[in-house]
Order: structure tokens, then sequence, then C-alpha cells
């Protein structure tokens, strides 16, 4: 995957820093990754998909198919248009739902194209059983061994 970001920062004709402004990855991040230190995650994925929404997330992820998406597949993914994001086309954003398209699977499927629509699940946690801290004293230490003491409000 490293080599097809690599691919599309030179196909868009920007240099690293450039490329990690305008996807918002950090230069670090990006050089870890060219580099083979760190792997690319599905936030990087996501970020460089926010920034190129015509990219193929299928080639993106594994190398399938063309880099971005034409626009007569655009079309025969339902009616889709130009202007719509691919990707985000293939999923829906609901639990399934009890109409007549959800079947026992909870897919849902499109009812134009017949391919099933996989739901997205994020689970939020909250903490709510501890007390919100407060600082109580900030201490700053200097190099000749002597520190001073900042009481917290």
């Amino acid at each position: 995957m490293k080599d097809r970001i690599f691919q599309i920062m030179k196909q868009e004709g920007l240099n690293q820093k450039e490329f990690a402004a305008t996807t918002g990855i950090s230069p670090a991040t990006l050089s870890s990754i060219f580099n083979g230190r760190t792997s690319p995650t599905l936030n990087h994925a996501e970020a460089l998909h926010r920034r190129f929404p015509k990219l193929n997330m299928s080639w993106l992820m594994f190398g399938e198919g063309d880099m971005y998406i034409k626009p007569q597949d655009l079309t025969a993914q339902g009616g889709v248009n130009q202007e719509d994001d691919a990707f985000a086309s293939s999923f829906s954003v609901d639990g399934g739902g009890d109409d007549a398209q959800s079947g026992s699977s909870g897919l849902n499927f499109d009812v134009n194209g017949g391919t099933p629509r996989i739901p997205i699940v994020r689970e939020v946690v909250k903490f709510v059983d501890k007390p919100q801290r407060k600082i109580t004293e900030i201490r700053i230490f200097f190099d000749d061994g002597t520190f001073e003491t900042f009481p917290g409000k």
C-alpha cells in the first residue's frame, strides 16, 4: 500500500511536504510509511479518500483495478453520478432496518444495483464514573537543581 500512496503523490505532482499538508497526514508519518517503519492504517486511507474522492479504494487497499474510478463505473453502481462519493456509495450508514430491502443477515440491499450494503457501526464510550481532575500544583525544575512551585486554581 505504501507504493500506491507514493504513486498517488507523484500522480498529483506533489512533494512529500505538500502531500502531507493536503491530506492531513503528518510529514513524519508519511516518511515512516515510505521508509517501511510504519504500515498505513485505515485512517490514512480515509484521509486520502477525503482529499481524492475519485480514488479507487480497492486499488489503494488491495491493488485491484485502476487508481481512479471512471465515470462509467460510477454510473454502473446504481445511478450514482460523477459528483457523488463512490466509496461512500458502496456502504450505507443504517442499521439494516425492518424494511423490505433488508434481509435477515442485517445487510441492506441497493434496489438499483442489488449490491449488499454493509451497515457501519460506531460505538462511543463515555467514562462518567470518574470525576474531572483538577490541577493542584505545577512544579518547574531548573538545570541548577532548583525548582519553583505554582499552586493550581
